[in-house]
């Protein structure tokens, strides 16, 4: 059992200082198994995308991988390094622990982003009581004498291993080379295997890798892209059995059928077998059904087999690229919403999660989650109608103060609309903090017709 509690961003993008609880966190109930929802609004450029975005490069590091090589532009314009902190539950092996991570992204002497520091402790749950705050491993990459800190958990981890240190030498120049994480490396995975003095903190760490990998799913909006453009539908999807739990995305073509080994197939079948239970009940009458056109050999001599995904309304078949960009959206994102749903270890982030849904839908849909689902689900939006159906709690607006971008409203009662209390808060302000940049309708006509003005005269 593990969840995400807190997350804190500094200097990233266009946020300076964001800090966003979650319910769980907010009420003290850090091993809740249900829902955890959070609804981000606010106007374009604001800072939603970027808490989305922070939470996909926290996966990544996490998993071991490198930065994108765009990762410099994520730290805010004029600073050296941008910081992204978390706090995480965990519950294993009967043990409860609160997790801290603070990572930070800094820009090395080529210009290159780079994990420039990390900073991961924890508190234990002892006697109903939570102790004070203990390191596990804190580091900087150009730090060459210390390799970590606490001292007392380094001699414990190079205790009885005349090469650990070597080891860890090769890890940290790697870390610093790949400009991946150092205390979540595949390299450092590997050393913290079999070592058993260092045994609680490694299986904490490697549990928050599993966690990365099987139950913390990401959605950026360039994945619409994909959609809209009709090219590829990714189904971003976790299967469960009795023995295996699989999860990630498959990517299938839209404009021809695609081509995939046979145990890809299997997967994919499932998916649809499993979305389909929900689909029909969202869309009524909708199905999506698999058509097979045989098996071939592709370029490397293995044998694939061709499918194309159709959509099925009674006795009428048309391939899903003529569906709407809102339909192939749901079916793409359907499986984890399901996963999400029945496991309350699951946390799913989806940027612009209205895009393309009909509004009245969108807050059916997320009224059942928050109600009862048992994950977390994040989300921004620019469609309001789930202002009219969730939890104040569950709804973060953004500001127009960079040193405090994200606030919950104050001085809401349950008599009170939301979605019209939003209104009012643009037009007449009453947060402490301003949530909309003002703008002039005049101002705005004129500046279309000077500008028209501008094109007859070229």
């Amino acid at each position: 059992m593990i969840r995400l509690q807190r997350v804190k961003l500094i200097n990233f993008k266009n946020v300076r200082v964001g800090e966003i609880d979650f319910l769980s966190y907010k009420n003290d109930d850090y091993f809740s198994k249900e829902s955890d929802l959070l609804g981000f609004y606010g106007q374009n450029g604001s800072g939603k995308t970027a808490f989305i975005e922070a939470l996909w490069i926290l996966k990544n590091i996490l998993l071991g991988e490198s930065l994108p090589k765009d990762c410099k532009d994520y730290i805010y314009q004029g600073k050296k390094e941008a910081m992204i902190k978390t706090v995480l539950s965990l519950e294993i092996k009967g043990n409860k622990y609160l997790i801290f991570y603070d990572l930070t992204i800094g820009i090395n002497e080529k210009g290159k982003a780079i994990v420039s520091s990390e900073d991961l402790s924890y508190k234990k749950l002892e006697d109903a009581d939570w102790t004070y705050k203990r390191g596990i491993i804190s580091h900087e990459i150009n730090e060459r004498d210390e390799l970590f800190n606490p001292q007392k958990n380094y001699n414990l981890f190079i205790k009885d291993n005349k090469d650990a240190r070597v080891d860890l030498k090769v890890a940290k120049e790697l870390a610093k080379k790949e400009a991946t994480s150092f205390i979540f490396s595949s390299e450092m995975a590997e050393l913290y295997q079999g070592n058993e003095n260092f045994k609680e903190f490694a299986d904490i760490i490697l549990e928050i890798k599993k966690y990365a990998r099987i139950n913390l799913f990401v959605i950026k909006n360039s994945r619409s892209g994909m959609i809209n453009a009709n090219l590829y539908i990714p189904l971003c999807f976790q299967m469960r059995d009795t023995k295996n739990i699989a999860g990630g995305d498959i990517t299938l073509s839209l404009t021809e059928p695609a081509k995939v080994p046979e145990e890809v197939l299997n997967t994919v079948s499932n998916i649809i077998d499993n979305l389909n239970i929900v689909l029909q009940e969202i869309i009524p009458d909708l199905k999506i059904r698999i058509k097979e056109y045989g098996k071939e050999l592709n370029e490397d001599g293995k044998t694939v087999i061709k499918i194309e995904l159709l959509a099925e309304r009674g006795d009428i078949k048309i391939p899903l690229r003529y569906e709407s960009d809102g339909i192939k959206k749901i079916i793409s994102i359907l499986s984890a919403m399901i996963a999400m749903f029945n496991n309350p270890t699951i946390c799913l982030a989806i940027d612009e999660l209205d895009a393309g849904v009909f509004e009245y839908l969108l807050g059916e849909i997320l009224e059942i989650i928050e109600n009862r689902a048992q994950g977390q689900l994040v989300f921004t939006s620019h469609n309001l109608r789930p202002l009219e159906k969730l939890n104040k709690d569950s709804l973060i607006f953004t500001t127009t103060n960079p040193d405090n971008r994200y606030i919950r409203f104050a001085n809401v009662k349950t008599s009170h609309n939301l979605r019209n209390f939003y209104y009012r808060g643009i037009k007449l302000g009453g947060q402490d903090e301003e949530i909309y940049d003002r703008t002039n309708e005049y101002k705005i006509a004129r500046a279309f017709r000077m500008a028209g003005r501008v094109d007859a005269d070229a």
